[in-house]
């Protein structure tokens, strides 16, 4: 559905295409040769600015998997390393990226999945100027000291870009991912999960203005820990609450769903 969704947007709305420089004004092995075109897609600001290829003598498929994809955005925009992303050109789904190093306002991205080459012909695949939608996009993490979140005036800053990038996708759910570490039972720890969650959707719609109907909190327990739980440090770093912005919801978090938990937010901690 979202796939459908973007290929009518780019379909109906491609506009000029401008010729980027001759290969000769290329530097630090930044592609920007007359093969590759500026797209106009709109949908996402965001988008491939350069392409940096390996200086190798290497087959082509490898030379695409080796590749560092330039992004407009960075860490002034809340996107974590490991991050997904859709690639869309040409009207197509070309393939999947994921974020491997973020900077201030840009970050590298490698191929996961080709899915299409746009031009058959090219051993170009991927083109400055396409445009990227998120996927699996994480954009903040939130720890749980004693009971409460840890909002430092650093993580006020984070969660200030994580909600700008949000907003620049309205129409893109927000898992808000609930965890704690292993004290207690399972049944109360998901319990605790979804709370703690519900108080990060509580404060991105009071001071981010993040729309509730955006917004979907999810109790995942133990069952997903960053860290050992042997540790006080790796028990803090297991008490928190994951920001995520997806293209899909998972079944646990749509609502009315057999594998979305039923929880009294009603009764205290």
């Amino acid at each position: 559905m979202r796939a459908a969704a973007i290929l009518a947007l780019l379909l109906g709305n491609i506009g000029a295409v401008t010729a980027q420089p001759e290969a000769g004004a290329a530097t630090d092995s930044v592609a920007q040769n007359s093969s590759e075109v500026l797209l106009d897609m709109p949908g996402s600001k965001y988008g491939i600015q350069a392409i940096r290829y390996p200086r190798s003598g290497a087959v082509t498929q490898m030379i695409v998997n080796q590749a560092k994809y330039v992004a407009n955005f960075g860490d002034r925009d809340g996107v974590k390393p490991g991050s997904i992303f859709d690639v869309y050109g040409g009207g197509a789904l070309v393939g999947v990226l994921r974020v491997e190093q973020t900077f201030r306002d840009s970050a590298f991205l490698r191929m996961v999945t080709l899915e299409r080459k746009v031009d058959p012909n090219s051993d170009v695949v991927i083109k400055r100027g396409y445009r990227l939608y998120p996927k699996y996009v994480l954009l903040e993490t939130v720890n749980f000291g004693s009971g409460k979140p840890d909002f430092t005036p650093e993580m006020h800053e984070r969660m200030r870009y994580a909600a700008r990038f949000i907003l620049s996708f309205s129409d893109y759910p927000v898992v808000l991912e609930g965890h704690t570490d292993n004290t207690g039972k399972k049944s109360e720890n998901v319990k605790l999960a979804i709370r703690r969650a519900v108080s990060i959707e509580d404060h991105l719609n009071d001071i981010q203005l993040i729309p509730r109907s955006q917004m979907f909190p999810v109790g995942y327990a133990e069952e997903r820990p960053l860290a050992s739980n042997s540790t006080e440090m790796g028990r803090f770093s297991n008490r928190r609450v994951d920001i995520v912005l997806v293209d899909e919801l998972p079944p646990e978090a749509i609502p009315g769903s057999r594998r979305a938990p039923a929880v009294d937010l009603s009764v205290p901690d």
